[in-house]
């Protein structure tokens, strides 16, 4: 029985990711279809949810009672119920609390965060327990956050605020960090580890929304440059070169959507080639994983050790995968951080990892859309940002797992090991939520009130006639 449960279960898991990622993808927009009544498209968009929290528990059920059949360890059974009331308390009580939230997202975030868990738990059962209490912590905390953003009215004006306290908190991992791997990125508080840049990507989408919002020409582009610069050459001196990246490219495209010119995304660009180049002749490290991109076989033993590895993982998988704990991801250094998305695709098939990066897609459009339907001017470049943040951190794990790019050593949102990372997205995804109730109050408001002048013009006319 224990064979056929381990041998059975991938299809299980990679049809119900197959239907819940093309479920997540109807349900974009969020809206109610043209032709349609807003009553059949609630109703479409309930039976919708409905079938997404079905497959979200099944998917994570069929992961880690895998795992257990195959240690047949008590304290996997019990993990998987902690997880179990976790996310069953986690979606209800934000249904409760925000019936008007976009409820697909929060549940995407859910279905993210139990792959991780599945994965993690596969990999390495004491930091699985580490990440899913500190996520745990982060989601109960960030329920509260859609509740208080709409009470801080002043956020846009903090944009110094923004600046100066992101820039210190990675001066004090300058000063202060811990080395990990050549590179300085957190520091201890209290006999907790904590890496500062990952939260300071909130901050410093913010400050660009704070200081772009009132106009955007060239006093305020120069300024945000500035600031910008002294982010990235922070993040350089520390040696956390795939951070300094998603700061730029966060500059870069806020700056674009802020001004509406083309020559700012083209400077932008020659700007980050200048920069590639730089980091490739400042940093011995930066030429040890160009070298390992363009030939790992012939450094196998050394440099191109990880990703060789990773492309034995990928490419051994095949279309669904040996099974959770069948294959051989334990190979790979770091795994449970930097490589996971590969362990994903060995172990659970290359559809399954087809429709995890489709599923990381259908979450940014989602965040681009309550950022392009919302007309005040912070809010909509606070969820820009953040969508550009998200996309482009998946394209620098991803990318550098399949040996599309050199490897950056940034995690993958929500997925890899890392609970400063996991904390930070928690809390970015909240403070999109928090926009897009705020968007949806503004259209009701909207609503109401053209409701009532177009009432008061039928009454006169009555009166008229």
């Amino acid at each position: 029985m224990r064979t056929y449960i381990l041998a059975l279960s991938k299809y299980v898991i990679t049809a119900g990711m197959l239907v819940y990622t093309l479920l997540a993808f109807l349900r974009l927009g969020y809206g109610s279809r043209r032709g349609e009544g807003a009553g059949t498209a609630l109703r479409k968009s309930a039976a919708a949810d409905f079938c997404m929290i079905f497959l979200l528990f099944l998917v994570h059920a069929a992961g880690l009672l895998t795992i257990y059949a195959a240690r047949q360890k008590p304290e996997y059974l019990f993990f998987w119920l902690f997880q179990l009331l976790a996310f069953a308390a986690a979606i209800v009580l934000y249904r409760a609390i925000y019936p008007e939230g976009n409820t697909a997202l929060w549940l995407n975030v859910c279905m993210l965060l139990s792959i991780g868990l599945v994965m993690l738990t596969r990999l390495s059962f004491a930091k699985a327990v580490r990440q899913f209490f500190i996520a745990a912590a982060g989601m109960s905390l960030a329920i509260a956050v859609p509740a208080l953003l709409k009470r801080f009215r002043f956020l846009k004006r903090l944009t110094f605020v923004y600046a100066g306290a992101g820039a210190a908190a990675l001066l004090a991992v300058l000063v202060l960090g811990q080395v990990t791997q050549g590179s300085k990125l957190s520091y201890s508080m209290f006999g907790v580890s904590v890496q500062p840049s990952e939260f300071v990507k909130i901050l410093f989408v913010f400050y660009l929304a704070s200081a772009y919002y009132e106009a955007a020409g060239l006093r305020e582009i120069l300024p945000a440059a500035a600031v910008s610069a002294v982010h990235i050459l922070i993040l350089a001196a520390s040696r956390d070169l795939g951070t300094a990246a998603i700061y730029f490219v966060a500059y870069v495209f806020m700056t674009f959507l802020a001004s509406g010119k083309w020559r700012y995304l083209f400077l932008g660009m020659a700007a980050g080639g200048a920069g590639a180049a730089a980091g490739f002749r400042l940093f011995a490290h930066v030429r040890v994983r160009v070298q390992a991109w363009l030939d790992p076989w012939s450094v196998i033993d050394t440099m191109g050790y990880q990703i060789t590895q990773s492309l034995f993982s990928i490419s051994g998988g095949g279309i669904f995968g040996t099974g959770l704990t069948r294959g051989t991801p334990d190979k790979i250094p770091y795994v449970e951080s930097d490589f996971i998305f590969a362990a994903v695709a060995e172990e659970l098939g290359l559809i399954f990892a087809v429709c995890l990066m489709a599923l990381c897609i259908a979450v940014f459009l989602d965040i681009l859309w309550v950022s392009l339907n919302f007309a005040d001017r912070f809010y909509r470049f606070t969820a820009f940002g953040f969508a550009v943040i998200y996309i482009f951190q998946i394209f620098l794990t991803i990318g550098g797992e399949v040996k599309f790019i050199p490897l950056t050593g940034v995690t993958l949102p929500l997925i890899s090991y890392g609970g400063s990372s996991v904390l930070q997205t928690i809390f970015m995804f909240a403070v999109v939520e928090a926009i897009y109730i705020l968007q949806r109050e503004k259209m009701r408001s909207f609503e109401q009130r053209f409701e009532r002048e177009e009432a008061a013009a039928r009454r006169a006319v009555g009166r008229g006639g």
